[in-house]
């Protein structure tokens, strides 16, 4: 039986699940999930990374991202996550590699630096002392976790010194041009007339290949470009028609089967 504990600054949630599909989905906090067993990619943006046991994932908020299986191997994993108020707490210089404005929206750790940074100790401590939930024991988790961190920011910036980017394959390149043009009027017969493939072929290679449809993509990256202009728009009542959405009745519709949250309450979690 894991366990799941959340506060206003952090939460912890450890689980061994049946290896399901893991919709697309876009979360407030920065996110830092060790990746224990499973078959599975993980896609985010122009990326779709296959994890290896003992890989951390850390994801920066508002960045839509998901999880597909390709077999039935059990899916376990244990996450932390933490808001950028509780991170902002520690200088910043301790933390570009994750929050910084060049840092990436996502980024994968492999399982064998994770082991050199001692990244797996915080996550074996902090479910020994979420066991028994406590003032004091709540109080030292949060201290781990903000150790914990700065530890995650060496282990980035050690990766991105050793170089180690990803080849183009051609959904990434797909995807490059739904980035560009999302907030354009979109139609499968024109993608595939720009890269010279069926509409079905599309379907077919972006789902298996991301484990998400090219409409729940497109779908997805509007909410969160919506999400970003509130944070310095005034007139949220046109927001949602820079970012793509004909019609208010359509956003709505959109930010309710993506978030679970009506407009007016999406917009005031920004």
């Amino acid at each position: 039986m894991g366990i799941s504990f959340k506060s206003k600054d952090f939460l912890m949630s450890e689980a061994t699940i049946d290896s399901v599909k893991i919709d697309a989905h876009i979360h407030l906090y920065h996110e830092f999930l060790y990746f224990k067993s499973g078959d599975a990619s993980y896609v985010e943006g122009n990326s779709t990374f296959i994890l290896s046991p003992g890989d951390i994932i850390a994801t920066k908020p508002h960045v839509m991202h998901a999880m597909s299986f390709t077999g039935e191997t059990e899916y376990s994993r244990i996450f932390i996550q933490m808001s950028p108020h509780m991170l902002s707490k520690i200088p910043h210089n301790l933390t570009r590699g994750i929050t910084g404005r060049h840092s990436s929206d996502s980024f994968i750790i492999p399982a064998e630096t994770a082991d050199a940074f001692g990244l797996y100790q915080f996550f074996e401590r902090g479910t020994e002392l979420l066991s028994n939930r406590t003032e004091k024991n709540i109080y030292l988790t949060e201290l781990l976790f903000l150790e914990f961190a700065v530890n995650v920011n060496d282990a980035i910036e050690h990766e991105r010194n050793i170089g180690g980017d990803q080849e183009d394959s051609v959904i990434n390149n797909i995807k490059d041009y739904l980035d560009k043009n999302y907030v354009n009027e979109l139609n499968l017969d024109e993608i595939g007339r720009q890269f010279f493939m069926s509409k079905y072929s599309i379907c077919h290679m972006f789902k298996a290949e991301t484990g998400i449809t090219v409409s729940d993509y497109v779908s997805l990256k509007r909410i969160a470009a919506v999400r970003q202009r509130v944070l310095g728009y005034n007139n949220l009542n046109e927001v949602y028609r820079l970012c793509g959405f004909k019609d208010y009745s359509t956003f709505y519709r959109t930010v309710k089967k993506y978030t679970g949250l009506k407009p007016s309450e999406f917009y005031k979690q920004t």
